[in-house]
């Protein structure tokens, strides 16, 4: 039973899919991201605010507009130039994290569960323990670390927009489609 420390580094990353390489789309950048870096691995939503069709670098927990994961660094852009390579956040693609909240255990297999943001890292995270169902963004596919180790990495899917997660009662429905 290891104790992984995450770090800087720990960020998301594709892990499989079964096209055998991601989709990966090209989105304009929104205003202010000289102010709201875009890191590689992290979240990016549609800025719903000022530019419904470009992106923009993402804490939310369960944010609903969730268009993938940052495939490369921007710190500065040009609106309406820039763009960001995203790895689609569709359901049939497969992400790697890192989990914090508990050790790995099989039941995390087929749960749903919460992507949590760690500011000071710069990194989202799998949230073992995350209890609010209305959070649950993504469903943990795979043990990609040992059963035991604290801070281990597990594979998940994005959950489809169109699942209302407060009512989802089990999550065999969503694997018997995504497997």
């Amino acid at each position: 039973m290891a104790d992984i420390t995450l770090s800087s580094g720990s960020h998301v990353k594709p892990y499989r899919t079964p096209w055998g390489a991601f989709h990966v789309r090209h989105y304009e950048v929104s205003t202010g991201v000289s102010s709201a870096a875009i890191q590689v691995g992290r979240i990016v939503t549609l800025d719903a605010s000022t530019n419904g069709h470009r992106v923009k670098a993402s804490t939310a927990v369960g944010a609903f507009n969730t268009v993938g994961i940052a495939g490369e660094a921007l710190s500065t852009a040009t609106v309406g130039v820039t763009t960001v390579p995203v790895y689609e956040a569709n359901p049939l693609q497969e992400f790697s994290a890192y989990t914090k909240g508990g050790a790995l255990v099989d039941t995390l297999v087929g749960s749903a569960r919460t992507l949590q943001f760690d500011s000071t890292l710069n990194i989202h995270w799998v949230d073992n323990a995350a209890s609010t169902a209305a959070d649950n963004r993504v469903l943990v596919t795979q043990l990609l670390d040992n059963i035991g180790d604290t801070g281990g990495r597990v594979a998940f899917r994005f959950l489809p927009n169109f699942t209302a997660p407060s009512t989802l009662v089990s999550s065999n429905a969503f694997l018997a489609f995504y497997r």
